[in-house]
């Protein structure tokens, strides 16, 4: 049997009538009940939305069943390259990889996978580990030098899409102060893009570029991002996500050599999709 399910979400049908959580799971996929009940003890599995551990759990028509991962093996996906000159490459990073290796951190690493493929790159900015979305890379040390220095003067744009716990009545606003633990100020605009079940997907707009920097605002309002295993109490919520709900959706800045403004998109990945689906009014 394969590690990673093939059908990691469905919908209840009636033929089902009220049966058991570990039962429908079994009956949807290749899973023995044995299993079904393993993945739901270990918070694995959604019920429109809502994480259930109990495998007696009876579901109904029209319940929405979504599986987030088999065996503790997160679904990784294999790193896309968006755009690429002799200046830049432009990638879509995947949720568990971090950016480059610091002091002993392990796991797969972005700029370790590109010099596999023979490409000499310098990182020029950092996405958490479980964050996914558009990153760039310079090719070169006067690439690099000249991004770093965009990003210190906070000439590059970049919008982010969270998923966060609870519903923000404000449309847009600023997050805007010091960060408790270093003392340094941080500025994020944001906006509401939609009203789920007990959850908000915001696009949010940081101004500067301190570590954690949207998790850490976002948690000091009340409205966590949901899947935040350091800023967001999972023990306290029936919200679950397996990583932190947040994806690099954009990213606006000066072409090191032509001067010319260039803009790079990576699509919302399908872990988040289906967390958006299973929270849908």
């Amino acid at each position: 049997m394969e590690n990673i399910l093939k059908k990691k979400s469905f919908t209840v049908q009636s033929e089902l009538g009220e049966r058991r959580l570990d039962y429908a799971i079994s009956f949807f996929t290749d899973l023995s009940r044995k299993e079904a009940r393993e993945i739901i003890e270990n918070g694995l599995v959604l019920v429109n939305g809502m994480r259930k551990t109990f495998p007696s759990t009876k579901v109904k028509k029209g319940d929405k069943i979504i599986i987030l991962e088999y065996n503790k093996i997160p679904i990784l996906y294999e790193p896309a390259i968006l755009y690429e000159d002799e200046q830049i490459i432009i990638v879509n990073k995947p949720s568990g990889f971090l950016t480059e290796k610091i002091g002993r951190e392990k796991g797969a690493a972005m700029n370790e996978i590109l010099k596999n493929k023979d490409r000499n790159v310098y990182p020029v900015h950092r996405l958490d580990r479980e964050t996914s979305g558009v990153m760039v890379f310079a090719k070169n040390e006067n690439a690099r030098d000249f991004l770093i220095e965009e990003f210190r003067s906070r000439k590059i744009n970049k919008i982010y899409i969270g998923v966060v716990e609870g519903m923000l009545g404000q449309k847009n606003g600023v997050l805007k102060g010091l960060i408790q633990k270093t003392k340094e100020y941080a500025e994020t605009h944001y906006e509401v893009m939609k009203i789920l079940k007990n959850a908000t997907i915001l696009k949010l707009m940081p101004k500067t570029g301190r570590t954690h920097q949207l998790r850490l605002q976002l948690a000091q309002i009340g409205h966590p991002i949901i899947g935040d295993k350091k800023y967001y109490n999972i023990k306290k919520t029936k919200l679950f996500f397996h990583r932190q709900a947040l994806h690099s959706y954009k990213i606006n800045f000066v072409h090191p050599e032509t001067k010319r403004w260039v803009s790079f998109t990576a699509p919302i990945p399908l872990d988040m999709k289906e967390l958006i689906e299973s929270l849908a009014r």
